[in-house]
C-alpha cells in the first residue's frame, strides 16, 4: 500500500471512528466575523472536547488558539475562504496541503457554489487540492452547495425565516456526486428533510457524507436529534454542526446527545 494511502486512512480514521463522525464546525468566523455562541472559541472546545465530539472544524487561526484544548479531537482544517458578506465572490485559497500537513491536521475543508459565474473556478480548486491531497496523505472534504443549498445557510443570528426549498433534493445530489468525482474523500453537504430522497443523494455519492446543521431554532434538542436519526437512517456518516452545538444553552448536552445517535450509543435522550 503507498504511503500516502496509509495516511489517508490513519487521518479518516480519527474522523469516522467505526465509519461514523460528530465534527464540530467553528470556521464561521472565516466569513461572517464573532458570531454569537463563537466569540471565544478556546471556551467552546474545552467544553466539548470531553463531551463525545470525534473532531473540530477550524481555521489556521483558530487552530492556534484551541489547539491546546483540543485533547483527542480530530482537525479539520478549512483551507478557504477570502470572502465576507460585504463582497460576495469565489473562496480562494489560503493555505495549501504541504502547510495543512506541517500543522499535523486531519483533514482539509473547502467550498465551491454551483450554479454561481465562479463555479468553474471553484470547483477546479477541489479537484486540484483533492489532487495534492493524494501526493500527501491528506484527506480532502468538499462542501459542495448551490445557491439554493445556501438560502438560509448565513444565518448565524438564527432568527430568520428562510428555509431550503421543497425541491432541493437535485441540487443536493448533484453536488455530492460532483465533489466525489473531483477526487473529495468526504462530502459536506445539506439534508433536503426527505429520508427516501437523501437515501438516493448519498447512494449516488460514493464517499461518505456529512450532513451541515444550518442555523439554530428554538432552544430544545427534539428538532436537531430527529434530523441526526433521519440523516443516519438515510445512510449519512455523521454530521457537521456548528451552531446547532454552541448555539444550544447546554453545547456539552447538545453534542453528547448528538454523539449518542450518531455511534448508536444507549441512553439517549430527547430533551424539551
Amino acid at each position: 500500500m503507498p504511503i500516502q494511502s496509509i495516511g489517508k486512512g490513519l487521518r479518516l480514521r480519527r474522523i469516522l471512528r467505526n465509519g461514523k463522525g460528530v465534527v464540530v464546525a467553528m470556521d464561521h468566523g472565516n466569513a461572517a466575523g464573532a458570531v454569537r455562541g463563537l466569540e471565544r472559541p478556546a471556551d467552546v472546545v474545552k467544553e466539548i472536547a470531553p463531551a463525545g465530539a470525534d473532531a473540530i472544524l477550524v481555521t489556521p487561526g483558530i487552530l492556534e488558539q484551541v489547539c491546546e484544548h483540543a485533547g483527542d479531537l480530530a482537525i479539520l482544517l478549512r483551507i478557504d475562504g477570502c470572502v465576507s458578506p460585504l463582497v460576495p465572490g469565489p473562496m480562494k485559497l489560503f493555505v495549501d496541503v504541504e502547510q495543512a500537513v506541517a500543522m499535523g491536521v486531519d483533514a482539509v475543508v473547502m467550498n465551491a457554489t454551483l450554479g454561481a459565474s465562479f463555479e468553474a473556478e471553484e470547483l477546479e480548486k477541489v479537484g486540484l487540492i483533492a489532487s495534492e491531497g493524494r501526493r500527501w496523505g491528506m484527506p480532502v472534504v468538499a462542501e459542495i452547495l448551490s445557491a439554493a443549498m445556501m438560502a438560509n445557510h448565513m444565518d448565524m443570528s438564527g432568527e430568520g425565516t428562510e428555509v431550503l426549498p421543497a425541491n432541493i433534493a437535485d441540487d443536493i445530489t448533484l453536488a455530492c456526486r460532483i465533489g466525489a468525482e473531483l477526487g473529495a474523500d468526504i462530502i459536506k453537504s445539506r439534508y433536503s428533510g426527505d429520508v427516501e430522497e437523501f437515501r438516493k443523494s448519498v447512494d449516488g455519492c460514493g464517499v461518505p457524507v456529512l450532513v451541515a446543521g444550518g442555523p439554530r431554532r428554538g432552544g430544545g434538542l427534539n428538532g436537531t436529534l430527529d434530523t441526526v436519526s433521519e440523516i443516519l437512517e438515510a445512510g449519512a456518516s455523521g454530521v457537521i454542526f456548528g451552531r446547532q452545538i454552541w448555539q444550544h444553552d447546554d453545547p456539552v448536552e447538545a453534542v453528547g446527545a448528538v454523539s449518542a445517535l450518531v455511534h448508536g450509543r444507549s441512553g439517549v435522550s430527547q430533551a424539551s
